[in-house]
């Protein structure tokens, strides 16, 4: 029976003395079931008792609307093979390895709380735990490191990096390991010296396996990723080459429509070629035809949508070389804006039909992550928000890799 109680409430390192229940509170008195302990100078193991310290109280765990308490009972050691040194008295306490030292709670409380996270508010838990804030926050902050970051089981060969927006301007980088689709970690600002601390910190084993990463067009990190991976290849995600001629094709027909008041449909100029109707192609012609910069744009921006499809390297490269000499003979600035991007970006737009690695579970983890501020009606704290879209993402036996027997 006692057995059954201890693996209830997962006691098994301790012998329980008693129990006493007030209102929603179980205190539960327990002792060390060691006759001795390791002394923290020497190493040696000792039994020599000291005294009996004053009992401590923690939080061990709620259970069905009850908070269970320990009464913990701690003893103090004496180790005579350091006074024969020194002459000093070397006292040492008991030390539990479900019970951090100067700490309120055990580890089966933080545990519970943590996996509360994932599915609840901060309010919620905080009514369960019946704790306070900072203890839930003080929590979350032992357990994840965004700049450390928590990484899966299995190698990690395409990583992506994506930024989201957390508030107005301010962006967050989103790390992800695209290999096993798993986040890794979103860190706390976008300036390249953060950036530089989480590569750093990467261990050396995955670095060398990291053989790829996945970025949209933002130079501020190139270097930074070619200096701390220098094994890894960079490839542009094809979703951001195609939103970024989009993009000067709709800049190029906004002019226009300012400059000479008239009216360009939007949906055409953005619509792939094959999805527009019979009507939809014929007004696209007739466009095209009184604008020549415009329609010149929208056939490169199609060209570049038909090379992404090619499964052949060779065959996108040749197609690649062809479209950017087609363009560098164009007389239009809109079109020569549109090469010179290419041709800064080549080697990267290409290497993505070495593998034809995209962002796209990247994308999709920030498509849930805008939920997840919608749902929790915004983050005023930029870390608590970090902490709480990593516990809805990363499997929790990663964060508690302790098991209790």
């Amino acid at each position: 029976m006692e057995n059954c109680f201890k693996k209830m409430f997962k006691l098994q390192e301790f012998h329980v003395e008693n129990t006493e229940i007030n209102g929603k509170v179980m205190l539960i008195t327990v002792r060390p079931k060691t006759k001795g302990v390791h002394c923290r100078d020497c190493g040696r193991y000792v039994t020599t008792l000291n005294r009996h310290l004053k009992p401590r109280r923690v939080k061990h765990m709620f259970w069905q609307g009850n908070l269970i308490m320990l009464r913990v009972k701690t003893r103090a050691f004496f180790c005579w093979w350091c006074q024969k040194k020194d002459r000093r008295r070397h006292i040492t306490t008991d030390r539990h390895k479900s019970i951090p030292l100067n700490k309120n709670y055990s580890l089966v409380y933080a545990d519970q709380i943590i996996k509360g996270l994932g599915s609840t508010s901060f309010k919620t838990q905080q009514d369960l735990a019946e704790t306070s804030f900072t203890t839930i926050q003080q929590i979350l902050n032992d357990k994840i490191n965004p700049l450390v970051g928590v990484w899966p089981e299995g190698i990690v060969i395409s990583m992506g990096l994506d930024c989201h927006s957390f508030s107005g301007q301010k962006m967050l980088p989103t790390f992800t390991d695209i290999t096993n689709r798993q986040l890794i970690s979103i860190l706390p600002d976008d300036s390249r010296i953060t950036v530089e601390k989480f590569l750093q910190d990467i261990p050396a084993a995955r670095k060398e396996a990291i053989t790829e990463v996945c970025i949209d067009m933002d130079r501020r990190y190139y270097q930074t990723i070619k200096r701390e991976l220098p094994r890894a290849t960079i490839v542009v995600d094809a979703f951001h080459v195609i939103a970024e001629a989009n993009r000067q094709l709709s800049n190029l027909r906004t002019l226009i429509q300012g400059t000479d008041k008239v009216k360009l449909p939007k949906v055409i100029f953005d619509k792939p070629k094959e999805h527009l109707k019979p009507n939809e192609r014929v007004a696209l012609n007739e466009i095209n035809k009184a604008y020549p910069e415009l329609g010149e744009l929208w056939s490169c921006k199609e060209e570049l949508r038909r090379i992404y499809k090619i499964p052949n390297k060779t065959l996108a490269e040749l197609s690649f070389n062809i479209l950017t000499n087609k363009m560098k003979g164009s007389n239009h600035q809109p079109t020569r804006q549109l090469l010179k991007m290419l041709m800064r970006w080549q080697n990267e737009i290409l290497a993505y039909f070495d593998r034809f690695t995209t962002n796209g579970y990247t994308e999709g983890v920030n498509t849930k992550l805008k939920t997840i501020k919608r749902l929790s009606y915004g983050f005023r704290n930029v870390d608590n928000y970090i902490r709480k879209a990593l516990l809805a993402f990363i499997p929790i036996s990663l964060l508690l890799p302790h098991h209790l027997t």
